[in-house]
């Protein structure tokens, strides 16, 4: 009797921290399913103005390379005082709605940039 017991409070022990571990898994599966993720990950941001075209670089470019791009641009003036064809003000021609353009995507993915400190953009 007394393995049997053993061997099934071994067994328990073994059991317990596993389903701890896997809990937060299992839960995060059940409660935000893959489909409901995906439709959140993606913010709905303000459509360009329709009398432009297109815009510098191409929409996934844009989407995660831009703040390179506006850095670069930044640099340029700054160091060197050469003012090119990209400027925040160009930005702002197409993408007239800061809280819904730039500020929902930010708060989408929890960052805050530092360009309206200098910039304004009403």
């Amino acid at each position: 009797m007394s393995k049997v017991s053993n061997n099934k409070s071994s067994k328990i022990i073994i059991i317990i921290p596993i389903l701890i571990i896997l809990f937060p898994f299992a839960y995060s599966l059940i409660a935000y399913p893959s489909h409901k993720a995906t439709l959140e990950s993606k913010p709905f941001l303000e459509m360009p103005d329709p009398k432009y075209k297109q815009c510098l670089k191409d929409t996934e470019y844009m989407r995660h390379h831009h703040w390179e791009l506006l850095r670069s641009v930044r640099e340029e003036f700054v160091r060197y005082g050469k003012r090119g064809d990209i400027s925040l003000s160009r930005c702002r021609d197409c993408h007239t709605n800061r809280m819904q353009f730039c500020n929902k995507c930010h708060s989408s993915v929890s960052m805050t940039p530092d360009c309206y400190g200098c910039h304004y953009y009403p």
